[in-house]
Order: C-alpha cells, then structure tokens, then sequence
C-alpha cells in the first residue's frame, strides 16, 4: 500500500480485533530512509463509519503527544486505500496475557517482585497520560486508558511493558 510519496510492505498480520488489524511493515519512502514499523488499519467493513476513524484518529493523536517509555510510540495518522491507519512503533514483544497463561500450563506463576514492577512501570505510563503535559506549559492530557488488561501491556525480551490501544 501507498501514501503520497512512501511505501508500506505488509510483511504479516500481528494481531486483530474487531475493527481493525495490526501488521508488521516496512516503510519505504523515495529518499531511501525506510523503517519497520506496526500499521494498525481499519477494517475495510468500518471504512465509511465515521465515528470508527474517528475514534482512530483521535487515539493517534493522542498517543502522538504523549511520550513515555512504557507508553507505544505513535508516528503517523494517515490514511490508506481510504481507511484510517495509525504507524507506531513494532514492538518485538509478547503480550503479558500470552506470558501469563504459558506460565500457567508450565504450572508457574509471574514472580511476585517481576509482577510488581511491571505493575509500577504500567502504573507510571498512565499517570503520564492522564497527568503529564505533552509540553512544558501546556495542560496535561488528561487521557485515560479504558480497557487496560494484560494483552493491553505487551513485554519486550528486557521485560520493558509498554500500554497499548488507548
């Protein structure tokens, strides 16, 4: 798929819901700089709903103005092929809801002070969202994450969570 001077190669879907999918990509633009990145795309049964893009667009640039380690990197809002599509940081992570339950088959638990730290790390990124100002001297946000569960918080190899779907 194209977008006014840059190139998405789809490589493979990651995850998907009810409105949309989420695929790994490589970003191509004419000055040779490309990138891999983590396109989340309308569903093209929702292209014509507007209160679905908007809902999509008002999450881009939300994310787009909050900037915190534990919180997905958003980098665009654009549109492709007519539906609504945010590019955001490719996190090579796992979900925390995946980790929970492979543990569980392996009759394990998260360990206590593992479970406490992502716990602070994840309560840390939103009270950024809800209290830190994108800029000095401007109101905070006040963004506030409606469905935060664990396969909202994904894991990367450090253990570094980072929220996703604001």
């Amino acid at each position: 798929m194209s977008e006014a001077g840059r190139q998405f190669r789809f490589v493979r879907p990651i995850a998907s819901g009810g409105f949309g999918t989420v695929y790994l990509a490589k970003e191509e633009r004419p000055d040779g700089f490309s990138r891999v990145v983590a396109v989340k795309l309308l569903n093209a049964q929702w292209s014509d709903s507007e209160e679905l893009s908007g809902r999509i667009r008002d999450e881009a640039r939300l994310l787009g103005l909050l900037k915190h380690r534990n919180i997905v990197d958003v980098y665009d809002l654009t549109s492709l092929d007519g539906r609504s599509a945010v590019v955001m940081e490719y996190l090579e992570a796992v979900d925390l809801r995946y980790l929970i339950r492979h543990l569980q088959g392996e009759g394990k638990r998260v360990p206590v002070r593992v479970g406490l730290e992502i716990i602070s790390q994840v309560a840390h990124a939103l009270d950024a969202a809800y209290n830190r100002p994108p800029m000095k001297g401007e109101k905070p946000l006040r963004v506030i994450h409606r469905d935060i569960k664990p396969s909202n918080i994904m894991l990367d190899a450090h253990g570094l969570p980072k929220v996703l779907d604001f």
